[in-house]
């Protein structure tokens, strides 16, 4: 074998075996294209879809606790059914046969029905004047026009139906923007309890106030009682404030009551840029913006309050059923009337497709109807106490009219059906004084959301 010549590298050819590096960047790449190939795509493309409406099995209705004269509590079922009501921290449950079932109790009562009952289930709880819906409980709710001054306070109430703890988050706007109010951040309230903040209290202010409770964690009735104190005048009255369900750019204020007294007007902007309202008397035949009365404009986050009284006791309101506010940006709102050292309110309510329901309190009463997208009737039903028909009537609605209707004194439950149109209603229930509560649409129904493979 010859030598290497002196000075040159010798070239040794070496046979390598594959490193396992290399063996898998080769199979990795494939086995991931066979993969693929494998999995077919869905044939149309997925598509989110609202959910869909079932039996309702169970509901929740949720009463504040008592004022003055107005201790009991009347529950009807407008399905007609029979049975037995489960309440919240009490023994005894409330049978409901045909007609209305009255329980006296002045603390807050959250129901529950089952089954049969769970459908058309109405609460309501009044007396001495004073009147509110027994609402389920709500992820979120507004409250405008509420007060934090010995002349006008209001106190927030959270009932807790269930076992378990529920969190609420209280936002509270004023005229500046939001107000920093740490105590009704977070608040904790525990199973079965009821927990009470008197605003006076936590952000004492002479500004009207707007609330906005959301529920981040469990579920809660809420509701406010808004008092009205004429210092050294002797003149005090209280009743329910009603919940807005959200901000609107159309609202419809129903329920004027035919007392002069002194009206005054909230409107909160929760948005980000300024809001312009106009104002418009609602009648039975049109809605009209009267003369020499200018636009609101609300700044964002801020309340802004109007004094209306003048307006509303002159001719040209004669007749007048509510108020129409028109916006630019989503608000929340209340009128606030004082008529004979009797105070009310009117917020706008939720709209009316199908059915809503109430259980009357005895004497006179009238349904007010208004803000129909278009033609259509609305068919009420009255029954009395026992479950009795008393009278029916079907009405038309149209566009740009309103009405008001006298119930007969009799009437303990009232079944009101929308057909062909989407309306607001609300109810006027005095003298003795005078209480307006918005109808809210029936529980008929539960949700199933609709969850469906991405794949196929």
């Amino acid at each position: 074998m010859a030598e290497p010549t002196p000075g040159r590298r010798a070239l040794v050819a070496t046979r390598r075996r594959p490193a396992a590096l290399d063996v898998l960047a080769v199979l990795i790449p494939l086995v991931t294209v066979g993969a693929l190939a494998l999995v077919r795509p869905a044939a149309e493309p997925v598509e989110h879809r609202a959910s869909e409406p079932t039996q309702l099995h169970r509901t929740t209705l949720v009463c504040p606790a008592a004022l003055p004269g107005a201790d009991d509590v009347s529950v009807a079922s407008l399905e007609s059914a029979t049975g037995e009501l489960t309440t919240r921290g009490e023994e005894e449950s409330i049978r409901l046969t045909d007609g209305v079932a009255v329980t006296d109790r002045r603390d807050a009562v959250a129901m529950t029905a089952e089954g049969q009952l769970a459908p058309g289930l109405a609460a309501w709880r009044h007396g001495a004047g004073s009147a509110t819906a027994c609402p389920r409980p709500a992820a979120e709710v507004w409250f405008t026009g509420v007060g934090a001054a010995p002349e006008h306070s209001s106190v927030l109430e959270l009932v807790n139906p269930d076992g378990g703890p529920a969190v609420a988050d209280v936002t509270v706007l004023g005229p500046t923007g939001e107000m920093t109010v740490a105590s009704l951040r977070g608040v904790t309230v525990a199973g079965g309890r009821t927990e009470r903040f008197d605003l006076a209290r936590l952000v004492p202010t002479r500004d009207e106030l707007a609330l906005r409770v959301r529920v981040p964690r469990g579920r809660l009735g809420v509701h406010v009682v808004d008092v009205v104190d004429e210092l050294g005048l002797g003149a005090r009255s209280q009743d329910w404030l009603p919940a807005q369900a959200e901000p609107l750019t159309t609202s419809h204020l129903l329920g004027l009551g035919s007392s002069p007294g002194g009206r005054v007007l909230s409107v909160a902007n929760p948005g980000d840029s300024e809001a312009r309202v106009q104002i418009d008397l609602l009648t039975r035949a049109s809605a009209f913006a009267p003369a020499g009365v200018e636009e609101l404009r609300v700044p964002p986050g801020s309340v802004v309050t109007t004094d209306l009284g003048r307006l509303l006791s002159s001719r040209v309101a004669q007749g007048a059923l509510g108020l129409r506010l028109t916006a630019t940006q989503p608000v929340t709102s209340s009128l606030r009337t004082l008529a004979a050292g009797d105070l009310s309110h009117a917020v706008p309510g939720e709209p009316l497709e199908g059915r809503a329901g109430a259980v009357l309190p005895p004497g006179p009463k009238r349904l007010l109807l208004s803000g129909a997208e278009g033609a259509g009737t609305v068919t009420w039903l009255a029954l009395d106490e026992r479950g009795r028909e008393v009278a029916q009537e079907t009405v038309r609605v149209s566009e740009g009219t309103s009405q008001r209707i006298a119930l007969p004194p009799p009437a303990a439950v009232l079944d009101v059906r929308v057909e062909d149109t989407t309306l607001l209603a609300a109810l006027e229930m005095g003298p003795p004084g005078l209480a307006v509560v918005p109808l809210a649409p029936l529980p008929l129904t539960g949700e199933v959301p609709d969850v469906r493979p991405a794949l196929q």
